[in-house]
């Protein structure tokens, strides 16, 4: 089988050329988008293209901002590379630059070898709900402008939310098969109200690919559902995040928590076949741990 991994990443070359070297196995490809404000020379030097191994170029890079649609717009610009590449995929895989596999490619790609939409959806957003997270979408937010997101007034001003497809919201990174793909790309294609809509979402890509999803068939096939969890607050309080181990529980620290030793049986044990955030000093030891325990662990 091939592995489309779509990787976003602004910094840490040497921690990216590591991650693309240890899943670097027979099928997998890397298409990778540097964020615009970033120096893409800084990784070309060190992670050479070759026939598995692809950046974007210049014209398809963007200014990414932390919770605005240029995050969707990055991913779906990686997705249209890989398909432009011609290349038959199985599945793809959303990466950051800061994430690290904690299985070996074996059991990966076993565990990727299935009809699984691994992501994770956490919440409906409806008039009917009440959440934290409903004002994301009943407010305009302008996450994308440096200059508009600064004045707050401006992202209290009220909105009618998406009527065509009820909205859900959940883990940003996930690994969804070729059929899911095509099926989101046809829906975006039809109704270009949809992305209209989400240029002014908070965190959109929590809820874009999320609620396409969550309304049609291949709901069935999501691996972490809060509508199927049998207690919501052991769901809500799991740090698995489809195929990603996230640790957004522990307190004290910026969140999510930059992964250290203390988390190494957490990661031995977790069902999740990626963990993030590492940092390439912070997390040095464990990283080195990681290759020389988990990623020995075979398909069972």
């Amino acid at each position: 089988m091939n592995i489309a991994y779509l990787i976003l990443a602004h910094n840490y070359p040497k921690q990216l050329n590591r991650l693309i070297k240890v899943l670097s196995s027979r099928g997998a490809y890397f298409f990778v988008h540097i964020d615009q404000k970033s120096n893409i020379a800084e990784f070309e030097k060190i992670i050479p293209e070759n026939e598995n191994i692809f950046f974007l170029k210049d014209n398809q890079r963007i200014m990414v901002y932390w919770g605005g649609f240029s995050v969707v717009k990055a991913i779906l610009n990686l997705l249209q590379s890989a398909m432009n590449s011609k290349i038959c995929f199985s599945r793809y895989c959303i990466l950051s630059g800061t994430d690290f596999p904690i299985k070996s490619n074996d059991y990966i790609k076993k565990q990727f070898n299935s009809e699984k939409e691994f992501i994770r959806i956490d919440r409906r957003l409806s008039t009917l709900d009440k959440n934290t997270h409903i004002c994301n979408v009943r407010h305009y937010y302008f996450n994308d402008s440096p200059f508009l997101r600064k004045i707050k007034l401006l992202q209290k001003i009220p909105r009618k939310i998406y009527k065509k497809i009820t909205l859900y919201q959940g883990s940003g990174w996930w690994a969804l098969t070729n059929s899911c793909i095509e099926y989101i790309l046809k829906f975006i294609k039809k109704n270009p109200d949809y992305i209209n809509f989400h240029k002014h979402v908070h965190v959109t890509d929590e809820i874009f690919f999320h609620s396409i999803i969550k309304n049609s068939h291949f709901a069935t096939k999501i691996t972490h559902d809060f509508e199927k969890a049998i207690s919501p607050n052991v769901f809500l309080g799991s740090n698995e995040h489809g195929c990603h181990y996230i640790d957004w529980q522990t307190k004290g620290v910026h969140l999510p928590k930059i992964l250290d030793m203390n988390d190494i049986e957490a990661l031995i044990s977790t069902r999740a076949l990626f963990a993030r955030k590492f940092d390439e000093e912070r997390s040095k030891e464990l990283l080195q741990e990681i290759e020389e325990k988990c990623l020995k662990i075979v398909s069972k």
